[in-house]
Formats: C-alpha cells, structure tokens, sequence
C-alpha cells in the first residue's frame, strides 16, 4: 500500500511539473509549481524526513510561490503577446535533454552505481534519527560547510543587486 501512495505521489509530482513547463498561461503554471511542490512534501514525508517536509511546503510551496505570482503580477504578462521563439525547436531540445538525462540515470543505476540496498533485496539500515533537524545541521555544518557558506554569500550578493536595481529609478 505504501508503495502505491509513492507511485500516486511521484505521478502527480511529474504531471504537475510537466504542466508548469506546457502551460500558456503563466497563472496556470504557478498553480502546476505548487501542486508540485506538494507532491515532492508527500514523497518526503512518506521517506520518513519530516524536516525536509515540512520546510518544502513553508519555504518553496508557501515563500518562493508567492514570490512568483508577486513577480507574475507585478510584470503584467498579457497572455495575447506571450510568443515563444521558434517553440518546435524548444520542445525538441527539451525531449533531447529528458531522453539523455534519462538515458544517465538508467545507465547508472544498471552499473550499481547507487547504493540502494532494498532493490538488491538487502535490508536497509536507516538511522534512528534520519531526517531530523539535529542530523541535518550536523552534517549541514560538518560535511557541507563551505557550499553552505557560499550559498549565504551567493545570497547575500543577490538581495544587495535586488536592492541597487529597484532603487535606480
């Protein structure tokens, strides 16, 4: 049964995010971003992370949304002079790129690159406190510190531009 909640969850994780890319309207495609922002929350709650869950929703499906649709409406998109350039083209590459990235993946996986121990009939070992706030931030500021760091800085450097663009008037 948990298995079918996985594929149900996974399912509308990618018709959704397909959605945000072949939508026309820009509204419609926000809508789709959300739908599958929650779906990826489902499948984290389901991998027994309720942390990473949790922050899916509040900061991607509730923050960064909204900081979209402000951007949407802020910028008036008129549906009537949206065209793309040359869309054959784009969906060409678009299938290309999902064909190969695809192809990588299979690749991978077939070679036993990925650790995986219940598809080899292993039984897998998790932590007791896998996908909590503790493990997260210790291997956040152990393992991870410096591309941590350097996101920050990254951060910071955009929100100083954000601030020098919308002052220039």
């Amino acid at each position: 049964m948990e298995a079918l909640f996985f594929y149900v969850a996974s399912a509308i994780a990618i018709i959704s995010a397909v959605s945000v890319v072949l939508q026309n309207k820009v509204m419609y495609s926000v809508l789709s971003l959300i739908v599958a922002l929650l779906a990826v929350a489902w499948v984290y709650a389901m991998l027994s992370a309720p942390f990473l869950a949790i922050v899916q929703v509040i900061l991607y499906a509730g923050a960064i949304v909204v900081l979209v649709l402000f951007a949407v409406m802020m910028l008036r998109f008129d549906e009537k002079e949206q065209r793309r350039l040359r869309p054959d083209l784009l969906g060409v590459f678009g299938v290309l790129v999902a064909m190969v990235f695809t192809g990588v993946l299979v690749s991978l996986f077939y070679r036993g690159c990925f650790e995986c121990a219940s598809i080899r009939g292993e039984s897998a070992s998790i932590p007791a406190d896998f996908g909590s706030i503790r493990s997260i931030g210790s291997v956040l500021y152990t393992q991870y510190l410096i591309p941590l760091e350097l996101a920050s800085v990254l951060l910071l450097v955009a929100v100083v531009g954000a601030v020098m663009l919308a002052g220039r008037r």
